[in-house]
């Protein structure tokens, strides 16, 4: 009996009997995770769709050319030949001005007067900008600098699916890792019961001690062999969970193969010295999406007050009434007024897009006080665990001496089976607290490095 009390004790380092080729550790986990996972994948679209949106924007900014030609003959004779067209060029600066090129042409017998043109043409070059509405934005500028947005709105929003996935799945594969330990420390006390019970069993034949005995040892092992059940169904159940999040390159499911890693023998809080809150405001992926809702709500209010200005467009340019001479001093202004009187529906507008403002301030305050909570709370997991693992390693030793000394009490005949399996128990029971100290350590780790947004 005494050379298989030491794989009791091994028991609270099952890493130890496994094959280093065949573990799958943490950091090749989230690899695979991270580089196959369909959620993930399905995620790295949103930089190509926010910079086709940067793009489309940009589209509104095109040179836009215009033609129309119209012909009509009779007997011979051009009765219409009229030919139009325009180049125009937005620009994205402030007062929004567009540039115009025009050519027109029209000749012919029913021409209009104001039509009518040389046999070459007339051309202009000008300029139109607004002088109230439109200054510092309008539709098309506004719609720019939102889509210039997407991209970092794209970048924090994968980063928070990614985020979150991994937590999840380090927090999965630390259950499973858990769930295996704990089946090496319920195989180990069955094992020792078993040589127990084959031990009585050989001394009740040989009349040594009482056929009850017997009974009572083997009782003992039909409980912990349905430990030893429980144990593996919990290990082949968090072996599923963890399976769940691996994929192959194709998107077909990839099954999971080898051993996790060890849990964590020791506790090591240096860490937390460079823990702070506001660096986890600038990493933390939340905060950088919540910051560009509230740029974004600032261009839309930005947009909105200036409706609330009469538009008033300036327009001018240098004509040539005859493209075949020289470009003559010749020019033409404009002015186009365009105001509504009471400027309800433009106010109406202002006032929605400032609330939108407000709600995205309010709402970056809450961000930011979870963004601080889940610091604190991830803190205290972590400070909570090394605590409770240097309890259960306490609890663990001293219940070690117990089962030794209940052992040699009962080879000397002052114990009984009873008393020596309840010590048995106490100290499984105790090495089982201990691998939950150790992976709720683990997993309180995970917890730092989302909570600080640097998983």
């Amino acid at each position: 009996m005494r050379s298989l009390f030491p794989l009791l004790i091994l028991a609270t380092f099952p890493a130890l009997r496994l094959d280093a080729q065949n573990v799958l550790t943490l950091r090749d986990f989230l690899q695979q995770v991270e580089l196959t996972h369909p959620s993930l994948r399905s995620s790295s679209f949103e930089p190509d769709l926010a910079e086709a949106e940067i793009r489309n924007s940009l589209g509104r900014f095109d040179p836009k050319l215009d033609v129309q030609y119209t012909y009509k003959d009779k007997d011979g004779v051009d009765k219409l030949n009229v030919l139009n067209g325009a180049l125009e060029l937005p620009l994205d600066m402030v007062f929004g001005p567009k540039l115009k090129a025009t050519y027109s042409r029209g000749i012919g017998t029913d021409v209009n007067p104001q039509t009518a043109t040389s046999l070459s043409g007339e051309a202009g070059l000008g300029i139109s900008l607004p002088l109230f509405q439109g200054i510092f934005t309008d539709t098309r500028r506004n719609q720019l600098r939102k889509a210039m947005l997407r991209p970092d709105l794209a970048t924090a929003q994968f980063r928070m699916e990614r985020n979150a996935l991994l937590r999840t799945a380090a927090l999965r594969y630390w259950d499973w890792a858990e769930a295996v330990a704990a089946v090496a420390v319920a195989d180990t006390v069955y094992r020792l019961i078993q040589a127990r019970a084959t031990m009585t069993a050989r001394r009740a034949r040989s009349g040594e001690t009482s056929a009850i005995d017997t009974v009572e040892v083997l009782q003992e092992v039909a409980r912990r062999r349905g430990e030893l059940l429980r144990a593996k169904r919990m290990a082949e159940q968090a072996a599923v969970d963890v399976s769940v999040f691996l994929w192959t390159g194709t998107g077909e499911p990839r099954p999971l193969t080898g051993d996790p890693e060890p849990l964590p023998l020791r506790a090591d809080t240096t860490s937390l010295a460079t823990v702070s809150v506001a660096a986890a405001y600038l990493q933390r992926p939340e905060v950088r999406r919540t910051d560009m809702l509230q740029q974004t709500a600032r261009l839309d209010s930005g947009l909105a007050r200036e409706y609330l200005r009469p538009f008033v467009e300036l327009e001018g340019a240098l004509l040539s009434y005859d493209v075949a001479k020289s470009l003559a001093p010749n020019y033409k202004v404009g002015l186009t007024i365009s105001q509504p009187l009471l400027f309800r529906s433009a106010s109406a507008q202002a006032e929605v897009a400032e609330i939108t403002v407000r709600r995205a301030d309010l709402q970056r305050a809450i961000v930011e006080r979870f963004v601080a909570a889940d610091v604190a709370n991830s803190i205290i997991a972590v400070r909570r665990a090394t605590e409770r693992m240097e309890a259960a390693s306490e609890e663990v030793s001293l219940a070690e001496q117990m089962v030794v000394a209940e052992r040699r009490k009962f080879e000397a005949g002052e114990s009984s089976l009873l008393t020596i399996n309840l010590r048995e128990r106490f100290y499984a029971e105790a090495l089982l607290r201990q691998l939950s100290a150790r992976a709720d350590w683990a997993r309180s780790l995970v917890s730092l490095s989302w909570s600080t947004g640097t998983i």
